[in-house]
């Protein structure tokens, strides 16, 4: 049994539980001078050959993890318990996640009826996992069985799915990893193949092939876009237009704007990357001459915004913007929900609902002066856009 398993058998399963199996594997189990027995020890891993798993998710890679033996205080040694590993897509990212089967053979060869007979052995394991599955704490369901050896009945737990079955002396359990809406089918085709192996006062017996499945249930991706559709995108330079730059800038020549596209990508199995319809950036160039001891000195700014996010949820907007902002140190308080000053690349970020924008004003990087003068036409900047928000 895996380290997965394991954590998730303790989960579920009480001590009392696992010492009913441990019990009723030492009373029924078959006995060093079984003739039955020598004749024909249980495998587990032919009563669950890996041909039924290939059978039942045709195309996938699937990995046989070998028999475990039974411990030597039980005679002669059997393969206990067989185990597999499928390899299926992730519902919820690009790689393949491990899915398991096994097969665990309870007690064996002794007989049906009586106090120690499986029957008794079968009706206290039932009894035990009832009680433990009336415990709400641990959220599993029981559902009888029909037409699986003698008496069977279904543990669906949140992860596992686990079928206990009696067939005349075997009592056994196959268990599946939760997949899809497929994976309690294939469980009881499964444990229903395993009984079709067994023949009481016989042993192990052939079977007809397992019936296959066409297709593997790959569950649809559950992951929620983290962004929002790109028709709640709103356009940079209707938020930053001529006339605001204008505005603050009347001392300089002002450049067209220059429009950046962007996409976003809707992140599942096959990432969906969208065009979004309106710009995400605007860029104005602005510049002047200036007379210094009757010499003419440039000073430029260029002057932004980005729309960097519009976000799915108002959660997620504030997770991104706190991260947006993490070298702005000086709160803004009028502008939007948020806003925060980064006073050494002069950006200002405003958080308003969904939307994040980051606004720049450059220039004036060697000198003090320039660059504070940058800084509040920054202010007065973000001051016209937050008006525009949305």
């Amino acid at each position: 049994m895996t380290l997965k398993h394991l954590v998730v058998w303790s989960a579920l399963v009480p001590a009392s539980l696992c010492a009913a199996e441990a019990t009723a594997q030492s009373i029924t189990t078959s006995k060093p001078d079984a003739p039955a027995a020598q004749a024909n020890l249980p495998d587990a891993c032919k009563l669950l050959p890996q041909a039924d798993l290939e059978a039942l998710f045709p195309g996938r890679p699937i990995t046989s993890k070998g028999p475990t033996l039974s411990p030597l205080y039980k005679g002669p040694q059997y393969a206990e318990r067989c185990m597999y590993m499928i390899k299926l897509p992730s519902p919820t990212s690009k790689s393949e996640i491990a899915n398991f089967a096994s097969v665990n053979i309870i007690s064996w060869g002794g007989e049906t009826d009586g106090r120690n007979g499986s029957a008794a052995t079968f009706a206290s394991i039932r009894s035990t996992i009832e009680k433990a599955a009336s415990d709400p704490k641990l959220n599993v369901r029981l559902e009888p069985v029909s037409d699986i050896g003698e008496e069977a009945f279904l543990e669906i737990a949140h992860s596992t799915i686990t079928i206990r079955v009696r067939k005349v002396d075997l009592i056994y359990t196959v268990s599946l990893d939760v997949y899809s809406p497929q994976s309690q089918p294939n469980a009881l085709v499964l444990a229903a193949q395993v009984a079709k192996r067994w023949k009481g006062g016989v042993g192990m017996v052939e079977a007809a092939p397992i019936t296959a499945n066409s297709t593997v249930d790959i569950p649809q991706d559950t992951r929620a876009s983290s962004v929002a559709p790109a028709d709640q995108w709103p356009d940079a330079c209707a938020l930053l237009m001529p006339a605001d730059v204008r505005a603050i800038f009347s001392d300089m020549k002002i450049e067209p704007p220059h429009k950046t596209m962007g996409k976003i990508t809707h992140m599942s199995r096959i990432d969906r990357v969208e065009d979004l319809p309106k710009p995400i950036g605007c860029l104005y160039q602005t510049s002047r001459a200036d007379l210094v001891n009757g010499e003419r000195q440039f000073v430029t700014h260029s002057v932004s915004l980005v729309v960097s996010e519009v976000s799915a949820t108002p959660e997620l907007s504030k997770r991104y913007y706190k991260a947006a902002r993490s070298a702005a140190k000086i709160e803004i308080a009028g502008l939007g929900d948020e806003a925060s000053l980064d006073d050494v690349l002069n950006n200002i970020f405003i958080r308003k609902g969904l939307l994040t924008v980051t606004i720049h004003v450059g220039g004036g990087d060697r000198d003090r002066a320039l660059h504070d003068e940058a800084t509040r036409r920054a202010n007065a900047i973000a001051k016209l856009v937050a008006e525009k928000l949305p």
